[in-house]
């Protein structure tokens, strides 16, 4: 039996057409009322900061949010700007997933079949058949780790659904059954959204860090820890006992990086293998030799050891750490308009 364990971030709400970007948000966020008088104004102060800081830090709204600390002094007028920006992160976040697409007879198949098969996607053959030789696959359990807030997963895998075993079909693929989905940020609609940074060090004002029900608003796994769903300890343990990772959607970034820790530790005391599906909005070429993706793979392996924080010579994680630059896995929907 070989264990998988599928990270999946928000890159995959995009390909679904849903428009979850945080520039998408802020655009929301931004045309909005805001009743409150302080909480309006910390609100245009945040939402000018984003527009003209140029460093890349604030390109990612929750790091953005601990760098933005700074400019408030009040921990209490923090706190209620955070609750109004979560609240309408709620609300758009609703009406983005009433907007998802029924999917076609096809895209089911092929939804199912990518994900029982992303090293299919690898662009050189022969490191397809490395993979190959290194996974083992001839049964497999997956658990889902879920960094989104919504139901796409849900929606992608609803006619797989056993009321029993988790998703599954037999008519195609005894081997391969999804036990869980697990939404370690939270779920819209029935549970808090854990939305923030990872720990005190990514707070930029060190005021704030002495006031604890601000770090429980904040901090991302104090907040699953006080919340007590047990969601980050049953996620941590199904890393603890995984043979292969797939990640995709996220960009392996800091305000995630208790997770990105577990990984490590388990990927540096066992034989775990790892394919990161990278995505870059720059334009790449499609007449490359098999020759050119093994530089692209190579570069694209070190910068997941530097994020995750494997540390040692590239060559010797060769068979181990496996990419995908601009993948055509999973299906694909044009980007949707929300009307408020």
């Amino acid at each position: 039996m070989t264990n998988c364990v599928y990270i999946f971030g928000n890159g995959l709400d995009l390909r679904m057409g849903m428009p979850t970007s945080y520039p998408d948000f802020l655009k929301y966020y931004e045309g909005i009322k805001t009743s409150d008088y302080t909480v309006a104004s910390i609100k245009q102060s945040f939402l000018s900061k984003v527009k003209i800081e140029k460093g890349q830090e604030w390109k990612d709204l929750e790091i953005a949010l601990g760098l933005f600390t700074k400019d408030v002094f009040d921990v209490e007028s923090f706190k209620d700007f955070y609750r109004d920006i979560s609240s309408a992160l709620k609300e758009y976040l609703t009406l983005a997933e009433e907007n998802l697409p029924n999917l076609s007879p096809d895209d089911e198949i092929k939804f199912w079949e990518d994900l029982m098969f992303p090293e299919d996607y690898l662009h050189v053959k022969s490191r397809k058949k490395v993979f190959d030789i290194y996974s083992n696959k001839d049964k497999v359990t997956a658990n889902i780790i879920n960094f989104n807030y919504t139901n796409t997963l849900e929606h992608l895998l609803s006619s797989k659904k056993d009321a029993f075993n988790g998703y599954g079909d037999s008519s195609r693929s005894s081997h391969f059954w999804v036990r869980d989905i697990k939404h370690v940020h939270g779920k819209l609609n029935e549970s808090d959204l854990l939305f923030g940074v990872n720990d005190l060090s990514q707070i930029e004002n060190e005021d704030f860090c002495m006031d604890e029900n601000f770090q429980d608003l904040i901090i991302k796994p104090k907040g699953n820890e006080e919340l007590g769903t047990g969601v980050d300890t049953e996620c941590a343990s199904l890393i603890s006992e995984a043979d292969i990772f797939y990640i995709y959607g996220t960009s392996l970034g800091p305000t995630d990086k208790l997770w990105w820790d577990c990984i490590l530790r388990r990927f540096m005391n066992s034989n775990a293998i790892l394919l990161y599906f990278h995505y870059t909005s720059q334009k790449v070429k499609t007449d490359l030799l098999e020759r050119d993706y093994i530089g692209i793979e190579r570069d694209l392996r070190k910068l997941v050891m530097e994020r995750i924080g494997i540390e040692g010579d590239i060559k010797s994680f060769r068979n181990r750490i496996f990419v995908a630059r601009n993948a055509d896995i999973f299906p694909i929907y044009p980007k949707r308009v929300i009307i408020v």
